[in-house]
């Protein structure tokens, strides 16, 4: 024979409150998704002036390597 099993209590509030928090975080990253596809993805990330920071960089270690060489 089988035992008989007890049932259980399940709170209905509770379960409600899991599930917006669910669709909450599922919308937090589809914004986020979209927030990411918007800015096209780059690889240098969403600030502004980054291509002319890398320039900058890029030209100062170039003016600290390869000048040198030829003076």
């Amino acid at each position: 024979m089988k035992r008989e099993e007890e049932p259980q209590v399940v709170d209905l509030n509770e379960r409600r409150k899991a599930i917006q928090a669910k669709e909450a975080a599922a919308k937090a990253a589809q914004a986020k998704a979209a927030r990411q596809a918007k800015t096209g993805g780059s690889v240098l990330g969403g600030r502004k002036h980054a291509p002319v920071i890398l320039a900058v960089v890029v030209l100062v270690l170039l003016a600290i390597y390869v000048l040198p060489r030829f003076l």
